[in-house]
């Protein structure tokens, strides 16, 4: 009898990791849909000739179309080609997803940040790969504008960018609440 309670407890075991797995990519599946979704209407409707940008929050908030031909905040401008691009955020998510598979039981924060990690490199290289500005360069549709009141403005952002920020978050805050708990295993 006892072994038949140790067979039954793996299985559901093994149940709850597959429903924080699917949880997992529903969260992923979710965002880079909606990130894919809100770049695509900018591009038709910021980038469209005649198009302009929509003040939400006057002065402080705006949509106004921009496409990034660099990396994050278009900081380094000379990394411009998916090539390179894509084994780097390969890599970082993978890493990421190996750090998740490592836990015994991932928190659920620490689920919905690898996520909304996943679903943001997969939006920002799906842009890559698919816009390009009129010299043929790739780039992201960036959107989101804050401008300072002291003049001058936030480098403009997309949903992927968002959501990578907070994934990133998450995922720390689920290894901190493991760690302060002391149930992280190495």
């Amino acid at each position: 009898m006892t072994s038949g309670l140790s067979a039954g407890a793996k299985p559901s075991s093994s149940r709850a990791a597959l429903y924080r797995w699917v949880f997992c990519a529903v969260v992923a599946a979710v965002s880079l849909a909606v990130d894919l979704y809100t770049k695509q209407w900018a591009w038709d409707t910021l980038r469209a000739p005649g198009g302009r940008p929509i003040m939400l929050w006057d002065p402080t908030l705006e949509l106004a179309f921009v496409l990034n031909t660099g990396t994050a905040f278009s900081l380094v401008e000379e990394i411009r080609q998916p090539w390179v691009m894509v084994p780097l955020a390969g890599l970082v998510v993978a890493y990421i997803v190996f750090l998740t598979v490592r836990l015994e039981k991932p928190s659920w924060w620490h689920l919905v940040g690898t996520g909304l990690i996943v679903a943001g490199a997969i939006g920002n290289l799906h842009d890559r790969f698919v816009r390009f500005d009129p010299m043929g360069r790739p780039g992201v549709v960036d959107f989101v504008k804050v401008n300072f009141p002291w003049g001058g403005s936030w480098p403009s952002f997309n949903v992927a960018d968002a959501i990578l920020v907070v994934g990133v978050c998450l995922v720390m805050l689920g290894l901190r609440g493991r760690d302060a708990a002391g149930s992280l295993t190495s």
